[in-house]
C-alpha cells in the first residue's frame, strides 16, 4: 500500500482546522487554503496553546472542542493576522515607492536624460501604434502582432507615467490600508 504524501498528511488536519474556525475566523480559514497556510496554522497554534510549533492534528482536535475563551483568542489571532497582512502590504508599497524615488533622485543628480527620452519614445510609440490600428486597415494576419505590440506598449506607458507622476491607485490603496480601523480595545503592534 502506498504511503500518504506529506501534502495529504497536512491537508487533512488543515481541512479539519478550516471547518472548525470557519465561523469564528473566516480570514484565517481562507488562508489555510492558500500560500499563507503555514502562517495561519502558526497563528492559531499560538492562540490556543501559546506555542507556534504544535502538531496540526493536536490543533485540529483542540479547535473542535474550543472553549469560549479559546474562540475569543482565535478571533484576536485573526485580527492580528489581518493586521500583519496589511502591514506587509504597506511595506511592499513603501519599498516600491522608495525604489521609484531613488530612480528619480539618480536621474536628477546625474542630470540623466535617458529615462525622459525612453519615456517619450514609449509614449509616442504607443500612440503611433494605436493610431495606425484605428486609421488603417491592417494586413490580414497582422492584427495579432499589432495587438500584442499595443498591449506591451500600454504596459510600458503605464510604467512611464507611474515613474514620472506616481501611482494614484497605489496611493489610494495605501490610504485605505492606513485608514483601516483597529478593533475596539486593540493596540497596533509595536515597531521592531
Amino acid at each position: 500500500m502506498d504511503k500518504p504524501s506529506d501534502e495529504n498528511k497536512t491537508s487533512k488536519p488543515r481541512g479539519k482546522i478550516k471547518r472548525a474556525i470557519a465561523r469564528a475566523a473566516p480570514g484565517l480559514a481562507r488562508a489555510l487554503g492558500g500560500p499563507l497556510a503555514g502562517a495561519a496554522v502558526e497563528q492559531l497554534s499560538r492562540a490556543i496553546f501559546g506555542d507556534g510549533a504544535v502538531d496540526e492534528d493536536a490543533l485540529a482536535e483542540a479547535l473542535v472542542t474550543a472553549t469560549p475563551e479559546q474562540i475569543l483568542a482565535i478571533k484576536k489571532a485573526e485580527q492580528d493576522f489581518q493586521i500583519a497582512l496589511r502591514q506587509a502590504g504597506l511595506e511592499e508599497l513603501r519599498i516600491a515607492a522608495a525604489d521609484r524615488s531613488s530612480a528619480r533622485e539618480r536621474q536628477i543628480k546625474m542630470n540623466d536624460w535617458t529615462p525622459s527620452v525612453l519615456g517619450a519614445v514609449v509614449i509616442l510609440g504607443f500612440f503611433a501604434v494605436l493610431g495606425i490600428m484605428v486609421a488603417k486597415k491592417l494586413p490580414a494576419g497582422a492584427e495579432t502582432e499589432f495587438s500584442i505590440m499595443l498591449g506591451a506598449l500600454a504596459t510600458m506607458t503605464a510604467a512611464v507615467v507611474n515613474y514620472f507622476f506616481g501611482s494614484s491607485a497605489g496611493s489610494r490603496e495605501k490610504t485605505r490600508l492606513i485608514a483601516f480601523p483597529l478593533p475596539e480595545g486593540m493596540e497596533p503592534p509595536a515597531k521592531k
